[in-house]
C-alpha cells in the first residue's frame, strides 16, 4: 500500500515558489506590473493570458521580467498554469466515462483480491460510501448550474470571454492537473459533507456564492468553477477544498455582522485554493484515471485506494493538524487583498477576527490556526497597505439573509 500511495504523490503544501514553473501566465483583469511589491503602488496594466519571467518573490509578490521591462505582481493575478477553459462538473449525461472508470476500478479490484488483499482492503480500493456524501455535493453543484440557465451571473463571472478575445483563439480544456486537482477537492468536499451536513437552505446558500464568486472573480483561478456552501454546525470555521470548494459554518455565520466581514472570511478561504496551498496534482496515472468518474454525472463516484490515502491526509490538515502557520499569514494577506479588489474594505476579516477571538464555539478553528490576536495584529499593517479602490462598494445584503439562519 505504501508503495501506491508514493506513486499517486500529492506534495504537501506547496510554495507558490518562482522554481515551480518557469513562467507564469496572467490570469486576472486586475494584474498590474508594479514598481513595488505592494498593490498600492504605481503599475501599469497587463493583458490577460501574457506570460512572464520569474526572476525573484517577496511575500505574496513576485518580481518579473516582460518586454524589457522589471516589475512586481501579485500572486493573486497570475498563476503558473497556463490559461484555459473553466471546468464544468457534470455537465454531459452521457455515461461511457463512468463505466469506463467503474470497469478501472473492477479490474484493479480483481487484481488486488489475487494477490490476497483482506476484504476490507478491497473496499478501500473501491471506495467506502460510508465516507463520502456526494447527493449533498451535487444539490450544491445543481445550484450554480440552474443559475447559469436563468441568466443569473455565474459564479466567477463570465470574463474567460474577455481573454478569449484579447488573445484572439478559443481557450484550450482545463489541464490534467486542473482536473486532478478538482476531482480530489471534490472526494474531500464529499467527506467533510459527511462529517458536518450541508444546511441546504437555498436563497442563502445562493447568496453566499454571489459573495463568494465576486472574490474569486478577481483571483488567477479562472479555471475553476467555485463553490461555495454553508455547514450545518455550530463550531465556528470554514474549510478550502482543492479545487475551489468552499465551506463556511453556520455557526460562523452567525457571528458575522456585515457583509464586508463574509467577503473578509471567504477571500482568506479563496487564498488558499489560489496560491494552492494544499499542494498540485501533477502527474496523472491509473490512479487518477480511477478518479475520472468524479467529474461524471450522478452515480460515476468511485475511489481508489491510493487516493483515498491521499485524502485522509488532506482531511487531518483541515480538520486536525491544520496548516502551516506561515501558509496562514500568506492566506490572511491574500483574503485583505482579494476582498479589497472586489471592492470590500480591507478590514472584514480582522474584524471578524476580533470577535472571533472571544468564543468558545470555535475549538477546532483555534486548534488549526496561529493565535487569533496575533493575526489580527498582522492584519492591521497589511490594511493601511491595501490599494485604494475608486468604486462603488457591493451593496451590503447580509442582514436580509442572516434571519435564514434560525431554521
Amino acid at each position: 500500500m505504501g508503495q501506491l500511495i508514493l506513486i499517486f504523490a500529492v506534495m504537501a503544501t506547496f510554495s507558490f515558489s518562482i522554481n515551480a514553473k518557469s513562467i507564469l501566465y496572467v490570469q486576472s483583469p486586475k494584474a498590474k506590473l508594479l514598481s513595488e511589491p505592494q498593490l498600492s503602488s504605481e503599475g501599469s496594466a497587463l493583458t490577460l493570458g501574457e506570460s512572464l519571467n520569474p526572476v525573484n518573490e517577496q511575500g505574496l509578490f513576485v518580481q518579473v521580467r516582460i518586454r524589457e521591462k522589471t516589475g512586481w505582481v501579485s500572486k493573486l493575478f497570475v498563476s503558473p498554469l497556463p490559461p484555459s477553459s473553466q471546468i464544468k462538473l457534470g455537465t454531459s449525461s452521457n455515461s461511457t466515462e463512468t463505466v469506463a472508470a467503474r470497469q478501472r476500478a473492477s479490474d484493479f479490484t480483481k487484481t488486488a483480491a489475487a494477490r490476497g488483499l483482506s476484504e476490507t482492503e478491497k473496499m478501500r480500493v473501491r471506495g467506502g460510501a460510508e465516507l463520502y456524501d456526494f447527493e449533498s455535493l451535487r444539490w450544491l453543484e445543481s445550484l450554480s448550474e440552474s443559475s447559469a440557465q436563468n441568466g443569473e451571473p455565474p459564479t466567477t463571472g463570465n470574463q474567460s470571454t474577455t481573454l478569449e478575445n484579447d488573445k484572439g483563439f478559443d481557450l484550450p480544456s482545463p489541464s490534467d492537473t486542473t482536473k486532478a486537482e478538482v476531482k480530489m477537492g471534490r472526494a474531500l468536499s464529499a467527506r467533510l459533507l459527511k462529517k458536518y451536513p450541508l444546511y441546504k437552505i437555498e436563497s442563502l446558500t445562493r447568496y453566499i456564492n454571489q459573495v463568494g464568486g465576486r472574490i474569486a472573480a478577481v483571483s488567477s483561478r479562472r479555471d475553476l468553477s467555485f463553490k461555495f456552501g454553508v455547514l450545518d454546525t455550530l463550531e465556528e470555521n470554514a474549510f478550502a477544498c482543492p479545487g475551489g470548494f468552499i465551506f463556511i459554518t453556520k455557526g460562523t455565520l452567525k457571528r458575522v455582522k456585515s457583509e464586508a466581514e463574509l467577503a473578509g472570511i471567504l477571500s482568506h478561504e479563496v487564498g488558499h485554493v489560489v496560491l494552492f496551498h494544499s499542494g498540485q496534482f501533477t502527474s496523472p496515472n491509473i490512479f487518477l484515471e480511477i478518479l475520472t468518474g468524479l467529474l461524471s454525472p450522478s452515480g460515476g463516484e468511485v475511489i481508489g485506494a491510493a487516493a483515498s490515502a491521499a485524502l485522509d491526509g488532506l482531511e487531518s490538515q483541515l480538520l486536525e493538524k491544520g496548516r502551516d502557520a506561515a501558509v496562514e499569514w500568506e492566506a490572511d494577506e491574500a483574503g485583505v487583498a482579494l476582498a479589497s479588489q472586489a471592492g470590500y474594505a480591507p478590514s472584514g476579516l480582522g474584524d471578524f477576527l476580533s470577535s472571533l477571538a472571544k468564543s468558545e464555539n470555535a475549538k477546532t478553528f483555534k486548534k488549526t490556526h496561529p493565535d487569533t490576536n496575533e493575526r489580527i495584529a498582522r492584519l492591521v499593517k497589511i490594511e493601511a497597505n491595501q490599494e485604494k479602490i475608486e468604486s462603488n462598494p457591493p451593496k451590503d445584503q447580509w442582514n436580509r439573509f442572516k434571519d435564514l439562519l434560525q431554521k
